[in-house]
């Protein structure tokens, strides 16, 4: 090996980094040190991009044998000098990526020589450091964060969750959620990202519910109906919060296409909505519960009679005691705009429970929550199929 160096070096004497010495050097001790010295030298070389085209070949030819110096501290010497050069040979880079974490670890990190190929297969040998380096990169593309999402460990998906430079496709996210859906710390570096497609946020909002339910029961002695109605409170006020992000009309269509289709849609949200206030969900949720364009639905709502919300609840098949709630509801978001006043949603909500309270009959309970917490147990008894009698 030291011969082929030293024949090669023999042709790129004339570049002002490596000299006559440094053979000399290298014929009369060919110590680690002095190896790793030369590595520097080569690579600074390679990465200030001064070679000619030739230098550059034998160059190349120096580092697929420094590449595999015996010595790590060589092969470690070489790495910090090419480590963010992207022109150097495909399998020199491969080599290095696999080389022993204290030389693959800080080259995967910031290489621009390593393709998505390569990244992807060092995700699939399994190594969680060599993982974590490549979740941790500046830009992380969609396919590698594929990658990551469905082979790598709950150290690097983490490290990758919070990154903002990871490309993280909808079906990467739904992979992670089904890999770990009860682990607090991977659904939470999930919800601290600056955007998540629709249908990840609802998924989150569901799981952080059940977590909440199961804590309770566990830990506090609650029954389980208090539990459930605690849930449910929960998971719908999350959902309403999710509106905040929803500045256009093909975002609001979106977000009632999966809740309708993964069955969330429910009355009990949509009451709730209107109970916050948030009258452009409630518009769009009974538009698509009814099978009508949102602009005739907000026609409809906002009726100056009394007959257009009560043709479009019908339409919707909810269930009868929630219309009293929406429609005091809808009445009190029309005389709050009509006064004039500032829009305060405790405010806003406060008066609405107690409208509804002195309003609604028929139904037990100190408060709103209470309330359609009872009517949401009569709608998924509804929706259960009745037992046929003999």
């Amino acid at each position: 090996m030291r011969a082929a160096i030293c024949a090669l070096m023999e042709l790129l004497v004339m570049t002002p980094r490596l000299t006559r010495a440094d053979i000399d050097a290298l014929l009369a001790q060919p110590t680690e040190d002095v190896r790793a010295e030369i590595a520097v030298k080569v690579g600074g070389q390679v990465a200030a991009g001064e070679l000619s085209g030739q230098e550059r070949l034998i160059a190349n030819d120096i580092l697929r044998i420094m590449v595999r110096d015996v010595a790590d501290r060589v092969r470690v010497a070489l790495t910090r000098s090419i480590a963010q050069t992207r022109d150097i040979p495909g399998d020199v880079a491969a080599q290095l990526a696999r080389d022993i974490d204290e030389i693959a670890v800080p080259f995967l990190a910031v290489s621009p020589a390593l393709s998505d190929d390569d990244l992807v297969a060092i995700v699939r040998m399994g190594s969680d450091a060599k993982s974590t380096a490549i979740a941790g990169r500046a830009v992380v593309s969609d396919v590698v964060c594929g990658a990551l999402a469905s082979a790598a460990g709950k150290g690097p998906v983490t490290r990758m969750l919070s990154n903002r430079g990871a490309d993280i496709a909808p079906a990467a996210f739904h992979t992670v959620i089904d890999r770990w859906p009860q682990d607090d710390d991977v659904t939470g570096a999930m919800a601290q990202r600056e955007v998540l497609p629709l249908s990840i946020a609802e998924r989150l909002v569901t799981l952080v519910s059940d977590e909440v339910k199961q804590h309770l029961m566990a830990h506090h002695a609650l029954g389980a109906e208090m539990a459930e109605r605690l849930a449910l409170e929960a998971r719908e006020a999350a959902t309403i919060g999710l509106l905040d992000g929803l500045p256009d009309v093909e975002n609001f269509e979106r977000l009632m296409d999966h809740l309708h289709v993964s069955g969330r849609l429910t009355g009990t949200l949509i009451v709730r909505a209107a109970c916050m206030g948030e009258m452009r969900f409630v518009e769009y949720a009974l538009a698509k519960l009814a099978h009508i364009s949102a602009g005739r639905a907000w026609k409809l709502v906002h009726d100056a009679g009394r007959l257009g919300l009560r043709a479009l609840f019908q339409r919707t098949g909810l269930a009868e005691a929630l219309y009293p709630p929406l429609r005091t509801a809808v009445d009190v978001f029309h005389e709050t705009a009509l006064n004039g006043e500032v829009h305060d949603q405790e405010h806003f909500r406060r008066t609405l429970i107690e409208r509804v309270l002195t309003q609604t009959d028929g139904l037990e309970g100190d408060d709103l929550d209470f309330l359609l917490y009872q009517i949401s147990r009569q709608e998924q008894k509804m929706a259960q199929p009745q037992a046929i009698s003999a």
